[in-house]
């Protein structure tokens, strides 16, 4: 029989970094497979995701929860562009006012995204490292 769990034996994972987003960034998204394109506002990002924003005063998004979307992230980084595309899906979604927030989880279908998206995070991580 396996081992009885105690606050001895297990490890928990940290959550995720959060972090401010470059000024530049922008996101543009869309539900899999539509034609509607959308940009949110990016609140703040880590290497698993972001919190998007919306204002809820334009118009209402066809976002749910568990819903898929496909994200085109542009930014410029230490002077280079930076274009990442990946499939991302919308893990909690809430209200503050006019302004609805969107959690995102990033699926990334592509190694080299996925890498281009972890090297823009750990350069990021060590800006904010830097100015601290």
């Amino acid at each position: 029989m396996g081992q009885l769990m105690t606050t001895n034996n297990i490890t928990l994972t940290p959550p995720a970094t959060r972090m401010s987003p470059p000024e530049d960034i922008r996101v543009i998204a869309r539900t899999m497979g539509t034609p509607s394109c959308f940009e949110l506002q990016v609140s703040n990002l880590s290497r698993s995701g972001m919190l998007l924003e919306w204002d809820s005063q334009k118009f209402r998004l066809p976002f749910r929860e568990n819903t898929l979307i496909e994200l085109e992230v542009k930014t410029q980084f230490k002077g280079q562009p930076r274009k990442i595309n990946c499939l991302a899906k919308i893990v909690r979604r809430n209200t503050s006012g006019d302004t609805l927030h969107y959690g995102i989880r990033m699926i990334h279908h592509d190694e080299q995204e996925h890498l281009n998206w972890l090297s823009m995070i750990a350069s990021l991580e060590k800006s904010s490292d830097q100015s601290a």
